[in-house]
């Protein structure tokens, strides 16, 4: 028991005082993580010898981690996204499964050596990718979801090639046929039985116990470890059967506390589940194979951007959606390591190997970690050599009705934007929605709503928008940098042509950064949301009091001692004195808005397939 506590918290605090440094540089702290296992590890201070039981335990993170990734999971959306992430994620696996193989026959590995290796190179890391997509919100995006859904067919893969590992006797090449097709089967028939008891008996039992957020959220867990090692006790694997929990959930009203409180729990795991392949990290033995390291992993972090780049291209898809896709694809798989693992434990690998894919893995991690965080920075610099990746003419989605002036611009129509639209099109004729999610688009054209298909990064498409004469900006934008390159588009502007602009943040900090580069109004998500900008809207044009007549800083810097509630709570009170300008400018600007005397559209929350 000393040993056990001893080695997790070396890891916790290792993790931690490194952490700390990176978060100050700016750095992700994947590789913080990382960096603390190889400095307790034997490659480093050897402080932890041997790393088998922190291996055990960091399993656990990513269980958990597949299990949330399960309970997000929309299955209409996945319906809807079913092609493209079919077709990249064979595609992907395909093509980087071969040109992988012929790359590494060509260092003189064995044949059976290049199988083996080709296959950990075609898997991406799901804990990668959905972390920190997550820290971006981004797993609700377009390229997030397709993202999410390539991973999915991946993993899925994964377990195919696992299972058919399963069939060989070790020390040998000989495959068991039927061995495969019983441990098939079995998990076919848990997967079933799982959904069918959470439809059937845990939907009735979650009304009982909702009440009690820790019982619901212990519960959850439960469930997840009852048909994970169900899945373990058959032959199946203990990952997917966390995710096939998570799956039988999230149709559940439940899953946004279960998210929410499970993740804290989860990001303990997963930070031990990174130390730990620090603490693996052998450097000693691979020195001979120095050139196939470099080249591989360049193969893997060049190579699969460039595959998903061509797939989704011929599909038709643009090419940010494509570009950001592919960057957060561009590592090996922890399913990776358990086939190599896998394949040691047989007889078919040797040390150097498995090895030489731990730090391909690692070192593929880290570097797509710093793709995945700034990949609006890298889009921006490439964007003019990726248009060669849009070979299919976009589609014309879009829905525009006259000439646009004194209009409002509404960009991203998700949960929030939705609501807002709602009221948007109940007293204003002149608006437009802008979204670069086509599935969004396409719905808002079955409603006949104004709407085009667009990044806000793209000028060509501020430029269509006729910005000089709208009236109001709503930004319920997710990813802060989209915001930021609005406003430096705006505050290029003549100030007396310059919109209203209103934007929503999720965090104090990030509202405040929003209010200083040049917003006039901040919504906090997590405080207020769509009802709030409701209430705005109402102020604006009904012009029902009027504030008091305070000027207004610029720019206004938080103490840094202050919290997110006490940041939340001072942009609050400079968004109310803000009001007042902004309804003076609209009334200069002369735009009598008439009240619509006929009804409202119907609710765009309507289910409609698309």
């Amino acid at each position: 028991m000393e040993s056990i506590t001893l080695e997790i918290g070396l890891i916790i605090i290792a993790s931690s005082l490194v952490g700390v440094i990176l978060y100050y540089l700016k750095q992700p702290l994947i590789l913080a993580y990382v960096l603390a296992g190889v400095l307790i590890g034997p490659a480093g201070f050897g402080l932890i010898q041997d790393p088998k039981f922190v291996h055990g335990v960091s399993t656990i993170g990513i269980m958990l981690m597949l299990f949330l990734v399960g309970l997000e999971m929309n299955t209409s959306r996945l319906k809807e996204l079913g092609a493209v992430a079919l077709v990249a994620g064979i595609g992907q696996v395909v093509f980087t499964g071969m040109t992988g193989f012929f790359i590494v026959k060509m260092f003189g590995f064995t044949t059976i050596q290049s199988v083996y290796l080709a296959i950990a190179l075609t898997f991406s890391s799901t804990v990668i990718a959905v972390k920190l997509m997550s820290d971006k919100k981004d797993t609700n995006s377009l390229y997030g979801q397709i993202c999410i859904g390539i991973l999915i067919v991946q993993d899925i893969l994964a377990i195919i090639a696992l299972l058919l590992l399963a069939g060989f006797k070790e020390g040998s090449f000989a495959f068991e046929y039927m061995h495969f097709i019983e441990i098939f089967i079995k998990g076919s028939i848990v997967a079933i039985i799982t959904i069918l008891v959470s439809n059937k008996i845990l939907k009735h039992l979650y009304k009982k116990i909702a009440s009690s957020h820790e019982l619901l959220v212990l519960f959850s867990i439960a469930w997840c470890f009852i048909v994970a090692l169900t899945s373990m006790k058959i032959g199946f694997s203990i990952e997917i059967g966390a995710f096939i929990a998570g799956i039988s959930l999230a149709n559940l009203p439940y899953t946004f506390e279960i998210n929410a409180k499970a993740k804290v729990l989860r990001d303990f795991f997963i930070t031990i589940f990174f130390a730990a392949l620090g603490t693996g990290m052998i450097f000693s033995s691979v020195g001979s194979l120095l050139v196939p390291l470099i080249v591989l992993s360049l193969f893997v972090l060049i190579g699969n951007p460039l595959i998903v780049l061509i797939i989704m291209g011929a599909m038709g898809y643009d090419k940010r959606t494509a570009f950001f896709t592919g960057l957060s694809i561009a590592n090996i798989s922890e399913f990776s390591l358990i086939v190599i693992a896998l394949g040691s434990k047989l007889g078919h690998l040797g040390e150097k190997v498995v090895s030489m894919t731990t730090i391909i893995a690692i070192g593929t991690m880290i570097i797509s970690s710093y793709m995945i965080t700034y990949n609006n920075q890298l889009y921006r610099v490439l964007k003019k050599y990726l248009s060669i990746f849009e070979f299919r003419k976009k589609k014309d989605l879009s829905v525009k009705n006259g000439t646009l002036q004194s209009h409002i611009i509404l960009f991203g129509c998700g949960q929030v934007g939705e609501q807002v639209l709602e009221q948007v099109v109940g007293f204003k004729d002149d608006y437009i929605v802008i979204d670069h999610d086509n599935q969004v688009i396409k719905k808002l054209i079955k409603k006949d709503i104004r709407c085009m298909f667009g990044d806000v990064e793209d000028e060509e498409l501020l430029g269509e928008l006729n910005i000089e004469e709208a009236e109001v900006i709503i930004s319920t934008l997710p990813n802060m940098e989209n915001n930021y390159f609005l406003l430096r588009y705006l505050n290029n502007m003549d100030p007396q042509k310059k919109p209203i602009m209103i934007a929503t943040a999720n965090s104090g900090r990030e509202g405040m950064e929003i209010f200083n580069r040049g917003a006039d109004y901040v919504v906090l998500k997590p405080y207020l949301g769509a009802h709030h900008i409701h209430s705005i809207n109402k102020e604006i044009y009904q012009l029902e009091k009027e504030l008091a007549d305070i000027h207004i800083a610029k720019e206004i810097t938080p103490e840094k001692h202050l919290g997110d509630n006490e940041i939340a709570s001072l942009l609050h009170n400079l968004n109310k004195l803000r009001l007042k300008e902004i309804k003076e400018k609209i009334s200069q600007n002369k735009t009598v808005v008439k009240q619509k005397t006929t009804p409202p559209p119907p609710s765009l929350h309507t289910q409609e397939s698309t």
